[in-house]
């Protein structure tokens, strides 16, 4: 079996790739696998014609039985249906959050009403399937398969410092809840790591609140791990997910992890988690406040949760969708 992963262009983000390398790379077990970047990082008319030429051109050069788009790139669909196609949706809020208007209706059309022509389209949890039927009735043809977790993500042991937790923030777009973050902390004795790009506003109010806080950006695969391993609490009480890999990742670490009492969220933590309402400060607060009680079980809830994502189970799970496709 030869298979073609098609990646969006590094410039557009690294969550994708950093998803599905892993499983690219553990399906050289039972495939022979090519990888291919397109070209252009922008959706201009030209961007568009160029990615769809290299994509054409690949698999005009090698005939594949499965040519599987990894995300966001559903415009290609059409164009090279040469082979069983798989697409991988992650969430649709790049179209939803335009919806009514002139610009989501481009996006309508070249990447939601596109989805049509896959063979298969998966979905990284069962809100993102859910959301997209609303708008494209797809029949069986979607399945929901779970992001996995990579290798690298392994066990590390750590004394639990309940007198000053080191709480670790990984993203500061306004889903990611910071704000209300910060305010829930506001007199809790802690150290907080911010992992992302931080405004004046928000500076003012962690040293308005005396908060002792750390800021980070452009970390490397291995330094974000580092970070989970140095933190006591992963802390996601994110207001809208595709998935959420920092509950797992922070799982996987052997760290407690606070999240939302939302979809996906909350299938994805199973047991394994604190779950807060995301918008209730007091819930935030309480949540902080229960892991200092609650730490050694929800770590030994959250390592046995995160065996649901092993690389090797999500891979295995893809090939059988290859298999069954040709």
């Amino acid at each position: 079996m030869n298979v073609l992963y098609i990646y969006r262009h590094p410039d557009m983000g690294y969550s994708i790739g950093k998803v599905f390398k892993p499983v690219e790379e553990d399906m050289r077990k039972y495939a022979e696998v090519d990888a291919l970047y397109l070209p252009v990082p922008n959706y201009s008319p030209k961007g568009l014609w160029r990615n769809i030429k290299a994509a054409r051109t690949a698999i005009k050069n090698k005939k594949y039985d499965v040519v599987h788009i990894t995300g966001t790139e559903n415009y290609l669909i059409p164009f090279v249906k040469k082979a069983k196609i798989v697409v991988t949706v992650h969430d649709i809020c790049f179209f939803t959050d335009y919806w009514p208007s002139i610009r989501a209706l481009f996006k309508y059309v070249f990447f939601i009403r596109t989805l049509l022509f896959a063979d298969v389209v998966t979905f990284i949890s069962e809100k993102s399937r859910q959301e997209t039927y609303r708008f494209v009735n797809l029949g069986k043809k979607g399945i929901v398969v779970d992001n996995p977790i990579g290798d690298d993500y392994k066990y590390c042991a750590k004394t639990f410092n309940a007198v000053c937790p080191a709480i670790l923030h990984i993203g500061t777009k306004p889903n990611k809840n910071l704000v209300n973050t910060i305010e829930a902390l506001k007199g809790f004795k802690c150290s907080l790591r911010i992992v992302g790009n931080v405004n004046a506003d928000i500076i003012q109010r962690m040293n308005t609140y005396h908060i002792d806080y750390s800021v980070v950006n452009n970390l490397t695969d291995e330094q974000i791990i580092e970070e989970y391993k140095k933190c006591d609490i992963v802390n996601f009480p994110s207001l809208e997910e595709g998935f959420g890999m920092p509950i797992i990742e922070g799982q996987a670490i052997g760290r407690l992890v606070i999240t939302s009492d939302r979809l996906p969220m909350r299938d994805v933590a199973g047991n394994g988690a604190i779950i807060v309402d995301p918008e209730d400060i007091v819930s935030i607060r309480r949540g902080y406040e229960e892991a200092l009680k609650m730490y050694d079980e929800i770590v030994r809830h959250g390592l046995e949760n995160v065996k649901r994502f092993c690389l090797e189970k999500i891979t295995e799970q893809y090939f059988k969708i290859y298999q069954k496709t040709i």
